[in-house]
């Protein structure tokens, strides 16, 4: 099966470079000769800027462009051949060796200069290893001239035509201070998350950083005395940290086709919150229909298109609920009809809409996947960080309790979630919580199970943490109305039956889906008594946790569900929850990418990644999009679905989801 991607086959079509000649195996130094490579798998034709080309003339020689995207393929697949942790443990060291010296010396004499906003990072890059890169690395021409997916669109005559409203994900947006403590007054509007500021303060004050993050788990909100807001606009999310880039690459090939401020709109917030206490603080769906409202009615008349990525997207799974129920329901009054006036579709990118795993064991242990690959340096990251510090932020951040997985065991299975190690015994009297301590006593815990232990244990806050922060979950009923609109198996869609829902996501990554715990020695210490078991491996197990397909954040199942199911109207769930028959159209993109795979930003995974974030660079992706933002040639219609989601869809009882 061919990819969902910009191939060598499509460039070498549009471009006039011929098909490889064959060559002689060469002789390693081994002394072994290489056999000769399989023939590739022949492109599926679609609707891509690059597809339907006629071939060059045979004797056409190899353009630039193509030397340069073989030789990118050539690094992408060393780099791949490498065990995943060994290609992590490259990146971080590689970072923390060009970084961290810097923070550990200057950030003083930075602040006392006055210089406490100058992206260090930034700086270096631009000073060093830009001018390194210009001299010893050739340029590399497939990015230099290509342009992007909306230049060559613009070129052929795409314009823009729906607003845009972008709205990111968890993490993405920079946080600035506007109150705080005294050890945090030199930060006074500057971001406490998403810059090299945030980096120097966890350095000098880590305690201070994390009480400034957390929130207050008898509100839901900041804690007295300290104010974190969303930074605005299109630079809130561009690029986080530096230039590590989120939506620049969108924002750009959206302007190539005529998109500016005038016609498209950076929807930052608090990603800390969940959708009520945003909406009850910060009025943020409110806003977001009032802007929506101003931008068809006295615009062109065309309506708006929604483009999310990660927890937007769930976030306006929830706004597509609120802004249809009336006040008297806590909704934002708009009507029944409103979504089909003003909406045209909502762009999902990777949206974890039926969560993650990774969303449980945060809450429960302060652990995941990132957290437990780290295990060498287990005693450093627990002096700096540790466990029980991260577990009673992230358990106060009511965003990730809307992050839960899901569904219960009728989407992800019986087969445990968590497994115990060291045997079914009680933890020590002494624990807080009995709940907590008779969780161990079974080797297994499904994933229904652990859903219910956080809602009566509520992530050490009581058992009416998740009412405070608006978030319930089959089978308890809401206790409020609202707290179930971040689930889209609980409601079905607007009546809109112009609207199109696109689900766009990759998969080909290794994705946590389940772990192994043990009980935690030092316990006395600590309110939660278990920790991930960093010893078990094996086959698709690595430092405890189990892995499946997905994109590196969220399993298939939680990013395709929905749209090849739950919202189709031609299956049993879907007729319910899809009772106008919106249309659905789903597009996957299979993992291409690799460390160093593109010269001019080497430490991301290059332009054909389906990674969590690097997908936001992805060619196929992008194009996608700008498709969809313009209707060009009638957008994006058909759903090109490669993956084996349809497969893990059958084995669902579809009456067991109807049930929830």
């Amino acid at each position: 099966r061919a990819l969902h991607t910009m191939s060598a086959p499509g460039l070498r079509k549009r471009y006039g470079a011929p098909p490889k000649s064959p060559r002689s195996p060469r002789s390693s130094s081994r002394g072994r000769s290489r056999p000769p490579a399989s023939p590739k798998t022949p492109e599926r034709k679609g609707d891509h800027v690059f597809a339907d080309l006629p071939p060059p003339p045979p004797t056409s020689p190899m353009t630039p462009r193509a030397k340069a995207e073989q030789f990118l393929r050539t690094r992408a697949d060393t780099l791949k051949r490498l065990p995943t942790h060994k290609r992590f443990w490259f990146t971080v060291g590689t970072l923390l060796g060009l970084i961290l010296p810097s923070f550990l010396i200057a950030p003083k004499v930075l602040y006392v200069t006055g210089v406490t906003e100058t992206d260090v990072m930034d700086d270096f890059i631009t000073k060093s290893l830009v001018p390194f890169i210009d001299e010893f690395v050739p340029k590399n021409p497939l990015l230099q001239d290509f342009g992007g997916p909306g230049k060559m669109l613009a070129e052929e005559g795409a314009k823009a035509k729906h607003p845009v409203f972008l709205v990111p994900g968890f993490i993405t947006t920079g946080l600035e201070l506007w109150e705080g403590e005294p050890c945090a007054k030199k930060y006074f509007r500057q971001r406490m998350w998403g810059s090299t500021t945030m980096v120097q303060n966890m350095l000098q004050d880590r305690e201070c950083w994390g009480r400034h993050l957390s929130l207050d788990p008898k509100s839901g909100l900041d804690p007295e005395g300290v104010r974190l807001r969303a930074a605005s606009g299109f630079e809130s999310a561009d690029f986080i940290i530096g230039n590590y880039w989120v939506w620049a690459r969108i924002i750009e090939n959206l302007a190539a086709v005529g998109y500016d401020g005038s016609n498209m709109s950076m929807f930052s917030y608090d990603w800390r919150l969940s959708p009520k206490k945003l909406e009850e603080r910060d009025r943020y769906f409110s806003k977001l229909k009032v802007e929506v409202e101003v931008a068809v009615d006295s615009g062109s008349g065309e309506k708006a298109m929604l483009i999310s990525h990660s927890m937007g997207s769930n976030h306006m799974v929830y706004f597509l609920q609120w802004v249809t129920q009336p006040t008297s329901k806590g909704g934002g009054g708009g009507g029944k009809d409103w979504v089909d006036r003003y909406i045209a579709g909502h762009v999902n990118i990777a949206g974890p809409l039926l969560g993650t795993t990774k969303g449980l064991t945060s809450i429960f242990s302060g652990e995941m996947r990132d957290t437990a690959e780290m295990s060498p340096f287990e005693p450093m990251l627990q002096n700096f960080f540790g466990r029980e510090k991260r577990r009673q932020m992230f358990s106060t951040w009511g965003s990730i309790w809307t992050l839960m997985a899901k569904g219960g065991d009728a989407i992800w299975g019986n087969e445990g979630l968590v497994t115990f190690t060291d045997g079914a015994d009680k933890v020590p009297a002494h624990n807080p919580h009995p709940d907590l301590a008779d969780f161990g006593t079974a080797e297994k815990r499904t994933t229904q199970e652990f859903i219910d232990l956080l809602v009566k244990w509520g992530g050490g806050h009581g058992e009416d943490y998740h009412k405070l922060i608006g978030v319930s979950f089959p089978p308890e009923p809401p206790p409020s109305p609202g707290s179930d609109w971040h689930n889209p198996l609980d409601h079905p869609l607007p009546r809109a039956p112009d609207f199109t829902h696109y689900c766009l996501y990759g998969f080909g990554v290794d994705t946590e889906i389940s772990y192994y715990y043990k009980k935690n020695p030092n316990n006395e210490t600590h309110s939660n008594p278990y920790i991930i078991d960093t010893s078990v491996k094996g086959e698709s197990i690595r430092y405890g946790v189990r892995y499946s397909d997905g994109d590196a954040t969220v399993p298939l199942v939680s990013l395709g569900y929905m749209c090849r199911s739950g919202w189709k109207d031609d299956t049993e769930v879907g007729k319910r929850l899809n009772p106008s028959k919106s249309r659905v159209v789903t597009r996957e993109y299979k993992d291409g990418g690799g460390l160093g795979s593109d010269l001019s930003d080497p430490f991301r995974m290059g332009p054909q990644s389906a990674d969590h974030v690097d997908i936001m660079g992805n060619v196929a992706m992008i194009e996608d999009v700008v498709r969809i933002a313009t209707g060009f040639q009638g957008g994006v219609t058909e759903s090109v679905v490669v993956s084996e989601i349809d497969k893990i869809i059958a084995k669902i009882d579809a009456a067991e989801v109807l049930k929830l």
